[in-house]
């Protein structure tokens, strides 16, 4: 599954240990997840969180979810929110082939998706991805047991 994080997920998620936010962060640091960003946006939000926590232990965590973090190139521009960072945020999700971006911000929210890409707050891709992977269980079972 391919996801683009949005700034505020990361800070979000930093901030609190039993977040879906954090959740999120730890199944990408585990590599069950894929996730993109482009050069910048990856630079700014090392930037950011570095001043945002002065916990050594999160930022070695943070290092570890960079570490996963597969860099994209944004080639199209995308001009369809007025914050134009949103607007990095959704190019690299298009560039990516991202099935989601998660995002607290209500701009992108408001969107719900762009192309076939969903746009969701943490909670929401939580769900589907814990429910993505019980019909795996499911199929898996069933294909074990016969049925």
């Amino acid at each position: 599954m391919k996801v683009v994080l949005d700034t505020n997920v990361l800070i979000d998620g930093f901030k609190d240990e039993y977040s879906y936010e954090k959740r999120v962060i730890d199944e990408i640091t585990a590599g069950r997840i894929e996730a993109f960003a482009n050069k910048q946006t990856v630079q700014e939000n090392k930037l950011i969180i570095s001043q945002l926590l002065d916990n050594p232990e999160y930022k070695e965590e943070l290092n570890n979810f960079f570490g996963q973090v597969t860099h994209v190139i944004n080639r199209h521009r995308i001009h369809i929110v007025p914050d134009e960072e949103d607007n990095k945020i959704l190019e690299s999700a298009v560039e990516s082939g991202a099935e989601f971006l998660i995002t607290n911000d209500r701009d992108l929210l408001g969107l719900g998706g762009y192309g076939n890409i969903k746009i969701v707050r943490a909670i929401d891709f939580w769900a589907h991805y814990k429910d993505e992977g019980q019909d795996l269980w499911n199929s898996w079972a069933s294909f074990l047991s016969g049925k």
